[in-house]
């Protein structure tokens, strides 16, 4: 019996530590990626894969799934750094669309606008595609771009998945100054440029400065030197002056007395 019980409650307590593993399981966040560049796969759909329904009012949703999967390029750039996040995406058939708009998902399931740059083009598929790079709350949150597609006299819009699973390193043309947070500001990067400048000039000046006054010493002593010259060389021939002088006096001197 009571082998019973205590099979029951460590059958019980397993039960409870599996389900609190996959609860913390479920917590942990798919994306975690170290600051850097990562190209990424991605998943497309015409309707909102939230709710099933497209958001333009468009009714043929398998002609706009097979439409967004061909205008969407297949690999995407994910740049992460100093904690913002910034997604890379490729529009082709270009010649078609005349305006492109981004929406990102925010932690509360809602969708904002977003400011896009264009960051290159390229040529696929015999038309031309685009580049768009913008900021993202989390690249595991859903992207809804807008194009405006000429022939269709429309906008359509529709939504992006990132594959974070297989993401690899890659390079981008992310600039490191343009996420800096706003604690870091040039002003004190040009403080520390200007006291490097300053030390190095502090150093260009001391030799010249050492150089200088070992020029005036040098000078001091060659005037000493010189002073000490003439005064060895005056003084004997004051004297031999004195001696002649003398000299002559004596001579003077005796032919007057006899």
């Amino acid at each position: 019996m009571k082998n019973n019980i205590a099979k029951k409650w460590i059958k019980k307590w397993i039960c409870s530590a599996v389900a609190a593993a996959a609860l913390m399981a479920a917590a942990v966040p798919v994306y975690a990626l170290d600051d850097g560049a990562y190209t990424v796969g991605r998943t497309t759909s015409y309707a909102n894969p939230e709710t099933g329904k497209t958001v333009d009012g468009g009714t043929n949703i398998a002609l706009g799934d097979s439409m967004c999967a061909g205008i969407v390029e297949e690999t995407a750039l994910v740049e992460q750094s100093w904690g913002k996040t910034y997604v890379t995406l490729g529009f082709g058939l270009m010649s078609n669309i005349s305006n492109v708009a981004v929406q990102v998902q925010d932690t509360d399931g809602t969708y904002k606008d977003v400011e896009i740059t264009k960051t290159g083009s390229c040529e696929r598929d015999g038309d031309r595609c685009d580049h768009y790079r913008f900021e993202v709350v989390s690249p595991d949150l859903y992207i809804s771009p807008k194009l405006f597609v000429d022939p269709m006299g429309r906008e359509v819009q529709f939504f992006v998945k990132l594959d974070m699973a297989s993401a690899s390193a890659g390079t981008g043309n992310f600039v490191s100054e343009m996420v800096k947070p706003a604690g870091e500001t040039e002003t004190t990067d040009t403080n520390q440029a200007a006291k490097i400048n300053e030390t190095e000039e502090q150093k260009q000046e001391q030799p010249e400065t050492e150089t200088q006054e070992q020029e005036d010493k040098d000078t001091a002593q060659k005037q000493e030197e010189k002073k000490e010259k003439n005064k060895n060389t005056v003084w004997p021939a004051f004297g031999a002056a004195v001696a002649v002088v003398a000299a002559a006096g004596i001579v003077l001197f005796v032919k007057k007395r006899k």
